[in-house]
């Protein structure tokens, strides 16, 4: 029993030793001890203005503007076809050839209906101006007259409809060739030589690859910052290093029922190595401030109350100031300061996550751009 006492006086008399030395001293604040802590080697760098971008990002595809597929608009053979899969066309060649012979005899005799009831008229107009005047004279009954004018109103009635089939005839004549609408490239051949087709029938498939158009999804979340007229850079991995700038030309209605995304359109015209249904990375500027307050993202760090950044003051002796800032847009290694923070404000570049608010620091320029 006595030694179990002596055993509770030594560790009484240790606590009490402890106790006193616990003071806090000269030390740091929230030093337990009663040596200064060094202070922390530190880079710094002046927080600046200058312009920033807020931006959204997207990737979508290269879509033509005119994909015709062009049909036969007459029942008749293919006797020739002068283009291939692949091949490049402009507007106003030909492109096949469709057999004529019905159509040709169909205008040959339109063509002879029409002399045939040119010469008729003009005799029945002299019979009736012949018979007029019999019959003021009373020597042509009433009934012959009527008669002759009637056959002149017949055979120009006739002469109109021979004009009418020639018209068809020359019209089916020139749809024997088919001709192509625009400047593009032949997708798909679809008949041979030898083959016969139906009016309707599809005969060639072109694929403009001049007039383009960019569609970009974007979330239905960002569409209150989607308006028409806004910037937009645009890339595609078919043609690596070329970056064409436009602007957004409409957004579509609707959102869609499956990506629930907003589809951004931009028409532009082909850059030069471009093709459809290519993929295309775009960035859409949103809103571009020039004033705006930057720093380098290493010197913001994320503690318990928010984002921070520790400013030095020199008249401070070389303390660590801890603001709490709100930030804004993060690229190319800068972060934009929304508040918490004035310009030209020296802030910890280096060695910014391992400070406390009123760490000492020791101070170097930072190597920054």
């Amino acid at each position: 029993m006595k030694k179990r006492m002596v055993i509770r006086s030594a560790l009484v008399c240790g606590c009490l030793a402890l106790s006193a030395c616990g003071g806090s001293g000269d030390g740091e604040p929230g030093s337990s001890s009663g040596v200064q802590r060094p202070p922390v080697a530190v880079t710094v760098q002046p927080a600046v203005i200058d312009e920033v971008r807020s931006e959204l990002y997207s990737v979508g595809r290269i879509v033509s503007r005119n994909t015709p597929t062009l049909a036969s608009e007459i029942n008749a053979r293919v006797i020739e076809v002068r283009v291939d899969e692949g091949r490049p066309v402009v507007k106003g060649q030909v492109l096949i050839l469709l057999d004529t012979t019905a159509f040709a005899l169909a205008r040959l005799e339109a063509e002879a209906d029409i002399q045939r009831l040119t010469a008729s008229i003009a005799n029945e107009e002299r019979r009736v101006a012949r018979y007029r005047d019999l019959k003021t004279k009373d020597m042509m009954p009433q009934e012959r007259l009527d008669d002759a004018e009637a056959a002149l109103a017949v055979d120009r009635a006739s002469l109109t409809g021979a004009q009418a089939r020639l018209a068809i005839a020359l019209d089916r004549l020139s749809k024997t060739e088919l001709v192509s609408p625009v400047d593009g490239v032949v997708e798909t051949r679809h008949v041979s030589v030898g083959d016969y087709v139906q009016a309707g029938g599809a005969l060639i498939t072109l694929t403009d690859t001049v007039d383009l158009r960019v569609e970009l999804p974007f979330p239905e979340t960002v569409g209150h910052l989607l308006a028409a007229g806004q910037t937009l850079f645009l890339e595609s991995p078919i043609a690596p290093g070329l970056v064409l700038e436009s602007e957004v030309g409409h957004i579509r209605p609707q959102v869609g029922s499956m990506s629930r995304s907003l589809v951004v359109i931009t028409e532009v015209s082909n850059p030069g190595r471009w093709r459809p249904q290519a993929t295309v990375e775009a960035t859409l500027v949103v809103d571009v401030r020039t004033d705006a307050i930057v720093v380098p993202a290493a010197s913001v760090v994320k503690r318990p109350a928010g984002y921070v950044v520790y400013s030095v003051d020199a008249s401070q002796q070389g303390l660590a100031k801890q603001r709490l800032v709100e930030t804004g847009v993060v690229k190319d290694g800068r972060v934009e300061i929304l508040s918490g923070l004035e310009p030209g404000a020296l802030v910890v570049v280096e060695g910014a996550a391992y400070l406390t608010d009123g760490a000492r620091v020791s101070m170097q320029e930072a190597s920054g751009e």
